[in-house]
């Protein structure tokens, strides 16, 4: 590759039909935006630039670092940061966003190593000023709290705002993403920019059941009382007392691998993994008699499920019957293995439709 170039990365998908996050499905039909970089016009539009230095955190935010030509420059539609340049490289992820509600925004980063997100809401690059960090490194995953996440920043339907994301890799497994979390959106985490998610999982709720082993439970032959939705693999707050609930849905590995589907609830549950295949072959089973606090997904005999090898690309059917006495009741899926961790379970982000297509 010469010392600068350019290269479109092309769109996954042509159409998305989903449940967005607020965001509404993108149009199609855009022309190809001009390879010079993002621009206000084109939001969702980013630059990645690199350059082969090393600087200290604290010279991330010094703009001489950046003032240069980059020796490796390419458009994306989703901000997330090269990972092929070995060790000791600083990178630039710049562009904008459109507001798809009216709302408070949180804006978020991880990065391996050191990282800082700079945001301006008024879409001015020159005003932009840093709202989120990460000293150190975070897992690719870990929009959570801490310093890798904003305040609250509000903004105004099709308000176009600029961010810039500036990493530093010293060694190791570098990566760098940009997530945010949208009002109304229906969850109430921050996802990967530039993607939407699609409700993968359905919840069922089956009222004035009393507590019991739901193994046994004849009321899951039954119509449910309610149902909903869901993108994570796990009851929402507020399922309410004396209920038996269902959770539904698939799960893809990811590569070739041995995984291990984990149980959380309370008062008690069962999880059965089985094929999609019309025979329904069961792959492995995870049971909880009593109670465990929420987020525990291991210690308890039977708690797991023994490893299942899957293929990459492989779908199984999960399945989780739960018993909910007094208390506020919980129950939850959880997976590991091959480079995976997820406790919960949740639904996978899919690109929103390029822009750079």
């Amino acid at each position: 590759m010469s010392s600068t170039s350019t290269c479109l990365v092309r769109g996954l998908f042509s159409s998305i039909i989903t449940v967005v996050l607020g965001l509404g499905v993108a149009a199609d039909g855009n022309q190809p935006p001009d390879e010079s970089g993002p621009d206000p016009s084109r939001p969702f539009v980013f630059a990645r630039e690199c350059w082969n230095q090393t600087v200290s955190a604290s010279g991330l935010l010094d703009s001489k670092v950046f003032s240069g030509a980059p020796e490796r420059s390419e458009l994306i539609d989703v901000p997330i940061g090269a990972t092929d340049l070995g060790d000791g490289f600083v990178q630039r992820i710049r562009g904008w966003i459109e507001a798809p509600e009216t709302g408070s925004y949180r804006f978020a980063i991880t990065s391996d190593d050191d990282s800082v997100l700079l945001v301006s809401p008024r879409g001015t690059p020159s005003l932009a000023r840093p709202v989120a960090s990460v000293t150190g490194f975070n897992s690719r995953s870990d929009f959570g709290d801490g310093a890798g996440i904003s305040g609250p920043i509000t903004l105004i339907r099709g308000q176009r705002c600029y961010l810039e994301a500036r990493h530093r890799d010293v060694d190791g497994a570098g990566h760098l993403s940009l997530g945010w979390k949208v009002p109304r959106s229906g969850l109430d985490r921050p996802i990967l920019i530039g993607t939407v998610l699609e409700p993968r999982f359905q919840l069922e709720v089956w009222e004035d059941v009393p507590r019991g082993d739901p193994r046994g439970f004849a009321v899951f032959q039954t119509p449910p009382t309610r149902s909903r939705l869901l993108f994570d693999l796990a009851t929402p707050e507020g399922i309410g007392s004396n209920v038996a609930t269902r959770l539904r849905g698939i799960w893809s590995a990811p590569a070739d691998g041995e995984y291990r589907f984990m149980l959380s609830a309370d008062d008690a549950a069962v999880l059965e993994v089985r094929t999609i295949d019309p025979s329904g072959r069961l792959l492995g089973d995870a049971t909880l008699l009593s109670w465990v606090g929420p987020g525990s997904f291991e210690g308890h005999p039977g708690q797991t499920t023994d490893p299942i090898s899957l293929r990459k690309g492989e779908t199984v059917h999960l399945e989780v019957r739960h018993s909910q006495g007094d208390g506020p009741g919980h129950a939850a899926v959880g997976v590991v293995g091959a480079g995976v961790d997820e406790r919960p379970i949740t639904s996978p982000a899919l690109p929103r439709i390029s822009k750079t297509d």
